[in-house]
C-alpha cells in the first residue's frame, strides 16, 4: 500500500497563529475557512500523519513581507521528526542578498528539501526578475520550489499568480524544480497547460479537495500528467485523511496512485532516506 508524501504542510501552531492574527487578510481567510481553531504541534501533526497513513511531510517556513515564519522556526519544529517531517525555506525577495543566503543556510545548515514563495503577498509576479537569484539558487543546491498559483484569497491583495508566469520561469531555468502549488485554482486548465509543455513544471494537488478538483486536472493526472502532479494538503487547510478518502474516490489506476501520493514527491524532492529499492525501480520505470 502507498504510504502518502504531504508535499505541503504549513505551520499553524500555537506559536504562529499571533502572527496570522496580527496580519489582515490572513485571521479573515483562515476563519472563512473553518480553520482557525485547527492548530497542530509537531507531535500533533505526526500523530495525524499515523492515523491517516501519511509517511512525511514537508513543512513550509513562510515569508509574506510584513508577516513571516522563520525558517529557524521550522527547523525546530521538525527537529524531533527525522524521516517525518521536512522543510522548506520561504522566499522574501525585498532583500536579495540576504534572502539568497538564508536559502543556502537553510538547505545547507538546515537540511531543507526546498524554497517556499507567496508571490501575492509582495504583489510581485512568479516571473519577475527579483526572484531569479532565488530560482538560480535552487538550481545551484539542487532543490526544488513550491510557487504559489492561481487566485489571491485576501481581499486586500491583488492577483499576480497565473500560470502563464511560469512559462517563462521554465524557459529560463530548464533546471529548475518547480512545484505550483494550490493547484492553480481557479486556473488549472492554464496550469495543466504550462506543465504539460515543461518538463520541470509541476502541480502541487494541495489546498482544494480532491472533489473539488476540474475535470482538466484529474484527466492529466491519470494521462500524460501522471508524472507531474504531487499531492499534499496545505493542512490545516485540508485534513490529510479527509483528502486522501477523496483521491480513492476518483478511481486512479493503483501506478498513477502511487505516483500521485508518493512517487512523484520522492523524485523531484529527493528526500535523503529514501533508498532505490527494486519496488520503486519498478515503479520509476512505469513512470
Amino acid at each position: 500500500m502507498t504510504a502518502p508524501i504531504d508535499v505541503i504542510v504549513f505551520p499553524f501552531t500555537p506559536d504562529t497563529r499571533p502572527i496570522y492574527e496580527r496580519t489582515p487578510g490572513l485571521m479573515e481567510v483562515q476563519t472563512g475557512l473553518g480553520i482557525w481553531d485547527k492548530l497542530f504541534t509537531s507531535d500533533q501533526l505526526v500523530a495525524a500523519m499515523d492515523d491517516a497513513g501519511v509517511d512525511k511531510a514537508i513543512v513550509c517556513s513562510q515569508a509574506g513581507g510584513t508577516w513571516e515564519v522563520p525558517a529557524e522556526y521550522t527547523r525546530d519544529f521538525i527537529a524531533g521528526w527525522p524521516g517525518r517531517l521536512y522543510g522548506a525555506c520561504g522566499i522574501d525577495p525585498r532583500d536579495i542578498t540576504e534572502g539568497v543566503r538564508k536559502l543556502e543556510r537553510a538547505v545547507t545548515e538546515y537540511g531543507f528539501l526546498g524554497a517556499h514563495s507567496y508571490p501575492h503577498w509582495f504583489g510581485l509576479a512568479p516571473d519577475d526578475r527579483k526572484y531569479y537569484p532565488f530560482y538560480a539558487k535552487c538550481v545551484e543546491l539542487g532543490v526544488p520550489i513550491e510557487i504559489q498559483i492561481g487566485e489571491a484569497l485576501q481581499r486586500n491583495l491583488r492577483n499576480v499568480g497565473r500560470p502563464e508566469t511560469l512559462d517563462r520561469i521554465a524557459v529560463d531555468f530548464p533546471d529548475l524544480r518547480i512545484v505550483a502549488i494550490h493547484t492553480g485554482y481557479p486556473w488549472e486548465r492554464e496550469l495543466v497547460a504550462v506543465s504539460a509543455k515543461h518538463a520541470n513544471v509541476h502541480i502541487g494537488a494541495d489546498a482544494v479537495h480532491p472533489r473539488l478538483w476540474p475535470a482538466e486536472l484529474t484527466r492529466f493526472i491519470a494521462g500524460e500528467g501522471r508524472t507531474k502532479v504531487l499531492w499534499g494538503t496545505n493542512k490545516p487547510a485540508l485534513d490529510q485523511a479527509d483528502s486522501l478518502a477523496g483521491v480513492a474516490e476518483l478511481g486512479f489506476a493503483d501506478d498513477v496512485l502511487y505516483l500521485l501520493l508518493r512517487g512523484n514527491a520522492e523524485r523531484v524532492f529527493g528526500f535523503p532516506d529514501v533508498r532505490s529499492t527494486p519496488e520503486n525501480r519498478t515503479r520509476e520505470a512505469i513512470a
